[in-house]
């Protein structure tokens, strides 16, 4: 696993430089990822010292729903749940749900995640001091809107979140930076081919790193477990360290 530091800079931020934490894409319960890695990812990215922490879904692995799923998986799921939930940050911890997780119960994963004390945002905004958080529906389960850009009182830097990248059609011109996961990096990025796989009608073009959509400055991160295949190759699960800081 790598640390990744990617800095912004914000027109519409006026403010001291802001240490954001995004994690992506766990997958808990997947073969890599039980509930005592999630623990120890949680110990990672409070040594990091973030201000926020953003969370942008998966945080279960596979399709099938939670009622069909064996006791030890709902017991695994539960406590990596409780591993996130003691995720630290001054400004608080916000997520958004990914397709796994509406596939296993949505409501459910997403009670867990506020009982914990974080925020899930689903087609809302949540101000802060200098700064707007919005949360956008999965695009491929749910239905992402603009919606959440209301929310937003004025003089606010706006900070999207989102699971897919498919989702920044809806971003809004006025927007300081966009992140999202889903792509997994590719998962198997070849040599030659590149990123092939990313589960997205954005395809190769938005499947990982910082990328430019519409003049909007977004992040697309590789994130933790796999899908699928449990391998990843040249697409190393990451914790993201992003430094927004005002263009001044």
């Amino acid at each position: 696993m790598v640390i990744r530091e990617v800095s912004f800079r914000a027109e519409t931020y006026q403010g001291p430089p802001v240490r954001i934490v995004l994690l992506s894409d766990l997958h808990i319960g997947g073969r890599h990822i039980p509930a005592s890695r999630v623990d120890s990812l949680k110990n990672s990215v409070n040594q990091l010292a973030p201000d926020i922490v953003l969370l942008t879904g998966d945080y279960i692995d596979g399709s099938a729903s939670r009622s069909h799923r064996p006791a030890e998986f709902n017991k695994t799921i539960e406590q990596g749940l409780q591993s996130l939930g003691r995720i630290e940050a001054p400004l608080g911890v916000f997520a958004v749900l990914g397709n796994h997780d509406n596939w296993y119960d949505g409501a459910w994963v997403q009670n867990r995640l506020e009982d914990s004390g974080m925020s899930v945002l689903a087609n809302e905004g949540l101000n802060l001091p200098g700064l707007c958080l919005i949360g956008m529906g999965d695009f491929d389960t749910d239905y992402p809107t603009a919606e959440g850009y209301e929310d937003c009182r004025d003089g606010r830097a706006k900070i999207v979140l989102t699971h897919s990248p498919d989702a920044f059609r809806f971003l809004r011109t006025d927007t300081a930076l966009a992140v999202a996961g889903h792509t997994h990096g590719g998962q198997i990025n070849l040599p030659l081919l590149g990123r092939r796989v990313t589960s997205t009608e954005a395809g190769k073009p938005l499947a990982y790193g910082v990328k430019n959509v519409g003049g909007v400055p977004v992040y697309i991160t590789a994130g933790i477990g796999t899908s699928m295949l449990s391998a990843r190759f040249c697409a190393p699960p990451e914790i993201v360290v992003i430094t927004l800081q005002s263009a001044d």
